[in-house]
């Protein structure tokens, strides 16, 4: 019996040890040469940081969208104006880049950190930044 819980035990250490080695480690380098578009929570994230840009809160700061407007020289249009910005971004009228899908399931969607992605990261921070900062 004594041995059956030593054996137990060896197995059980053993498989949670084995787990630490396909978690990928929080010192990975970080990688901002892309951002990724959540299709299903309206994010826009900064290459595999975890620092995204909420979509949904342009709805109320349409005036501040601009900038992207300028870049991509085309208007984010309602009455869904996140899916209006993701398919400006994913899609450029230009075809200056394109998106890729990542994974299967087609929630992800990848696309370069270039002039006008940039441009569209910047002012998407900065209308997160001004809602929130807002209120002190």
């Amino acid at each position: 019996m004594r041995s059956l819980l030593v054996l137990s035990l060896i197995f059980g250490l053993s498989g949670c040890l084995s787990m630490d080695s396909i978690t990928p480690s929080p010192k990975a380098p970080r990688d901002t040469s892309y951002y990724l578009i959540d299709t299903q929570f309206r994010l826009f994230c900064q290459g595999n940081t975890k620092r995204c840009a909420d979509m949904t809160k342009i709805v109320s700061s349409r005036a501040q969208l601009r900038p992207i407007e300028a870049t991509y020289n085309t208007t984010v249009k309602g009455p869904n104006y996140p899916v209006s910005l993701m398919r400006m971004l994913m899609n450029p009228a230009d075809k200056s880049y394109s998106s890729n899908p990542v994974g299967k399931d087609g929630r992800y969607f990848k696309i370069p950190s270039n002039d006008k992605t940039d441009v569209a990261w910047e002012t998407l921070i900065g209308i997160q930044d001004n809602l929130f900062s807002s209120g002190s």
